[in-house]
């Protein structure tokens, strides 16, 4: 008797999970993938916003393509040129987002500011304050 059917058969059944596949990159497609910034072929793809907003980045498809060694400068963010292009490339992810959400649910600047707040938790505009 497998674990399945022993426990739908229990007089309380223990309940049916099904656990989140979180979402990736992959490599299918790697070596057709151009950076930004060089032009290379086979660039890594780099989630804008890491940490807990990892999954989000990929779902809102919040990424960018880039080469081994840019990749890695942004990601470290020691350089004063990483620094200023994360911070570039946040807040024009935010806009661009931002537009599409106000868009597709025909709302104010004011509204796909909160949805993003809640989305992400964080302004990175600085033409646009929470109010």
């Amino acid at each position: 008797m497998s674990t399945s059917t022993y426990y739908a058969t229990c007089a309380f059944p223990k309940p049916v999970t099904k656990k989140k596949k979180p979402a990736c990159n992959g490599y299918k497609d790697k070596q057709n993938r151009i950076c930004a910034y060089t032009g290379e072929r086979g660039a890594e793809r780099h989630e804008l916003f890491g940490g807990a907003n990892r999954q989000t980045s990929i779902r809102e498809g919040l990424q960018i393509d880039l080469s081994p060694d840019k990749h890695r400068e942004l990601q470290d963010n020691i350089t004063p040129w990483a620094q200023a292009e994360n911070r570039r490339l946040k807040a024009e992810a935010q806009k661009k987002w931002m537009d599409r959400y106000m868009e597709t649910e025909n709302a104010d600047e004011a509204q796909a500011l909160r949805a993003w707040m809640l989305l992400i938790g964080r302004n990175y505009r600085e033409d646009v304050m929470p109010e």
